[in-house]
């Protein structure tokens, strides 16, 4: 049995993933989460000889690639994962502040934080600033739902995508309805930080 603890880190964190790269593909036709679809966008903007938007959609990737490599550094040295996710959540708030492309490769620096900062929930693997691989699990587990321990892994793929998508719902609405939209995700993310805060075991002090 899934525990609640578990679900509302999902739903949190796919929350930010799905809302933030909402905003950013409205306001900057990019991604700061999903990799795949800027990589798509990079080969286009190289097919068109858009060598500018090409450059840009590159340092988008770099950024997060990045920020995924100094993450797990970091994790390595026994930092814990609710760090990244703060400086993520600092980061999606400040990036409405700066102007132009750049508040875009700030948010993918955010992203490439929290995406390596929890690979794992419940002991299943998941991500959360992009979908495709947890749609690729959630497939590949399906026809073995009977099998002990499966229902976990399929309650947290499928939240895992459902909460993205509505993610995407909120950032889209935040867009239009307030001036610093990225505050959204990044609330969604420092609630998520204080979630992955250890609970004290039972007898021990708070």
């Amino acid at each position: 049995m899934i525990r609640k603890r578990d679900l509302g880190r999902t739903v949190l964190l796919c929350l930010a993933g799905g809302s933030a790269d909402a905003i950013s593909f409205l306001e900057y036709e990019t991604f700061v989460g999903a990799m795949t679809g800027n990589t798509v966008l990079l080969g286009l903007d190289l097919a068109q000889g858009r060598f500018d938007r090409a450059g840009f959609h590159f340092g988008v990737i770099a950024a997060f690639f990045l920020a995924v490599v100094l993450t797990q550094a970091a994790l390595k040295r026994g930092i814990p994962p609710s760090v990244p996710l703060v400086l993520t959540a600092l980061l999606l708030a400040g990036s409405d502040f700066v102007a132009g492309a750049w508040s875009a490769v700030i948010s993918a620096i955010a992203l490439g934080l929290q995406s390596a900062a929890v690979r794992q929930i419940a002991g299943v693997s998941v991500t959360t600033v992009f979908v495709t691989g947890n749609l690729v699990r959630l497939g590949t587990a399906v026809p073995h739902a009977h099998e002990e321990g499966r229902q976990t892994t399929l309650a947290v793929l499928a939240t895992a995508w459902l909460t993205y998508a509505i993610g995407a719902v909120i950032g889209a609405t935040a867009l239009r309805l307030i001036g610093y939209p990225m505050l959204v995700p990044a609330i969604f993310a420092l609630a998520a930080a204080m979630v992955e805060i250890p609970a004290p075991e039972p007898g021990e002090r708070a």
